[in-house]
């Protein structure tokens, strides 16, 4: 019987060396949880900032999107301008290299030809600048 005791005696010694063990071990993983609640708070609370800094970065580039488009419409009516005036003078020098060359072939005309070559030599000086520009361009 007293073996029984005995045998009694450290099972539950051993119990209550389970249970301390197991009860320290739920109180360490209860403080773990709570740490890790804490920070998920705190990230959530970063992360909020975050999308509330970032819907304003995308609001602030949809105005600057917008603004740009305005504007390069706006250049557009420029950039038709300047290739109109491109034009009116690409036509102007063809309409006066024809007459150039009328008046260089008619005889008819005594004492013109010295204004003819200042012209020609002009639409000459004219071609160079504009190949010098197209040139340096590329």
């Amino acid at each position: 019987m007293a073996f029984i005791h005995i045998s009694v005696f450290i099972v539950a010694i051993a119990f209550a060396l389970v249970s301390v063990y197991f009860a320290k071990l739920l109180f360490r993983v209860s403080g773990i949880i709570g740490t890790v609640g804490k920070t998920v708070s705190t990230f959530e609370t970063k992360l909020d900032k975050s999308v509330i800094e970032l819907e304003r970065t995308i609001a602030e580039a949809n105005t600057t999107a917008t603004d740009i488009e305005e504007k390069s419409l706006a250049l557009n009516s420029v950039f038709y301008t300047v290739k109109h005036v491109g034009d009116s003078s690409s036509l102007l020098g063809e309409e006066l290299e024809v007459r150039t060359e009328r008046y260089a072939q008619n005889s008819s005309l005594p004492g013109i030809k010295p204004f003819v070559r200042v012209i020609q030599f002009s639409e000459f000086a004219s071609s160079l600048l504009t190949s010098w520009q197209r040139g340096k361009r590329t």
